[in-house]
């Protein structure tokens, strides 16, 4: 928990650990959360008086709507829903009116090492600002991950996070180096030529952690067209994907806000959220209060302890929260992603994710191999099926019986009905990271 040196060979990664110890930051991760408490009460007045004295003026007029006018306004945490939220629109408008950086910033560029900016999936792409302290909280918060997951340094990872101007690609190769392993990066796959790169490095390097990412569909289906076996040859996996019931492990806030938020024991539901560097709550957006325990509310995050922070920064995703304790051992609270709302249907009288389509299309084989891919075309009517739009797997099938064995599929999933149209492989756009998989008429 403490930062590191500015100069000697300990800058380039922490000090060694026991590989058998159980938990990568003792004292942060098993703290009683009492004391845990009092420390993100400290930190949150810490921001609070640096949003008004440096002063950040997108923050300190939310303060302002909620009253406060002094860091000792805000008695505990359970005062901090009266602050408003701020959403990504916030951020855009900021620094449209006050370009480049916006007026919501807590340190000078000048002080900072590292920009980026979004992806601009859901509008003009934000700016991103890093000290060298605040990619140090990052670095710190990924080696909980890495340790909780069982890996451990001088292991071999490897990724395919794009970089440049999106900087989710420097972050984790940066993160991977920090805590000790090999990284080997690899061009996201946004041809058949870059992913044959990957796959072929994956065949000579054999990384101890296998690839696993948003692109790997594009992986497995290159794998095909080389007549190489994604699994036996290349060393591709498949992962679990998160229950449809209580979600997939809250492990991000999003590179703008907190990119390694938390991640999963694997004794107990959810991941464990880091909480000396972050105040996370599920919300209802109508009251902005938060929501009880293991419901789902927006997801908000005010990161602790950084050179440049958020305050109460709605995801406008959706996220459950658990105190239950763990088995494991850790203390922190746990958390649960429910799903980006854009991403949220409805349609014949559910609400549901993208995801849980997804999911029930990746049981039949004709469709999920070597790669699944689809489109889901967003309802316009609650009362009509939803139309799905998926390509032909690799092997010859009528397609008659393909679509509605995937019908039958998503009723049984989700419980709902849907006409499916059945395509040519690759007639579908292909992406190197993030598909886009609701699509509109």
């Amino acid at each position: 928990m403490t930062p590191m040196p500015l100069s000697g060979p300990e800058v380039l990664g922490p000090a060694p650990r026991d590989p058998d110890q159980k938990f990568w930051d003792v004292e942060a991760q098993t703290m009683d959360p009492e004391r845990r408490r009092a420390m993100q009460e400290e930190r949150l007045r810490t921001m609070l008086r640096r949003i008004l004295e440096a002063p950040a003026p997108l923050f300190k007029g939310k303060l302002a709507a909620a009253g406060i006018s002094s860091a000792d306004d805000l008695e505990s945490l359970d005062d901090l829903w009266q602050i408003p939220p701020t959403v990504k629109q916030d951020l855009r408008e900021s620094e449209t009116a006050h370009p480049p950086w916006g007026d919501y910033r807590f340190t000078s560029p000048n002080q900072c090492v590292r920009m980026g900016t979004s992806t601009g999936t859901t509008g003009t792409p934000t700016v991103m600002l890093w000290t060298r302290h605040d990619i140090w909280v990052e670095y710190e918060s990924g080696a909980r991950i890495w340790w909780r997951n069982g890996w451990r340094p001088g292991m071999i990872a490897t990724h395919a996070h794009p970089a440049y101007l999106y900087g989710g690609g420097v972050m984790l190769s940066g993160s991977y180096e920090y805590f000790g392993l090999v990284n080997c990066w690899v061009p996201p796959p946004d041809t058949d030529e870059l992913a044959e790169q990957g796959i072929r490095t994956w065949m000579r390097i054999k990384p101890d952690i296998p690839f696993v990412g948003f692109s790997l569909g594009r992986y497995f289906e290159v794998s095909a067209k080389l007549g190489l076996d994604p699994f036996e040859e290349v060393g591709l996996r498949i992962p679990e994907m998160g229950g449809a019931g209580k979600g997939s492990p809250l492990m991000t806030a999003g590179l703008e806000c907190y990119a390694y938020l938390g991640g999963p024991c694997g004794q107990q539901p959810g991941a464990h959220l880091h909480e000396d560097w972050a105040i996370v709550q599920a919300v209802d957006p109508d009251t902005g209060r938060e929501v009880p325990d293991g419901e789902w509310g927006n997801l908000v995050v005010t990161t602790l302890d950084r050179d440049n922070g958020l305050l109460r920064y709605d995801l406008e995703e959706a996220c459950a929260i658990t105190r239950e304790p763990c088995t494991c051992g850790e203390t922190t609270i746990r958390g649960f992603w429910g799903g980006r709302f854009k991403d949220l249907l409805r349609v014949q009288g559910s609400r549901f994710n993208v995801h849980e389509v997804e999911r029930a299309l990746r049981k039949v084989d004709g469709v999920s191999k070597p790669s699944l891919e689809y489109v889901v075309v967003r309802p316009s009517d609650d009362n009509d099926p939803l139309r799905v739009r998926v390509e032909v797997g690799e092997a010859s099938a009528d397609r008659d019986s393909l679509a509605s064995a995937c019908a039958s599929a998503i009723a049984e999933g989700i419980g709902i009905k849907a006409t499916v149209e059945v395509l040519d492989r690759e007639a579908l756009p292909r992406a190197g990271f993030k598909a886009t998989r609701v699509v509109e008429a």
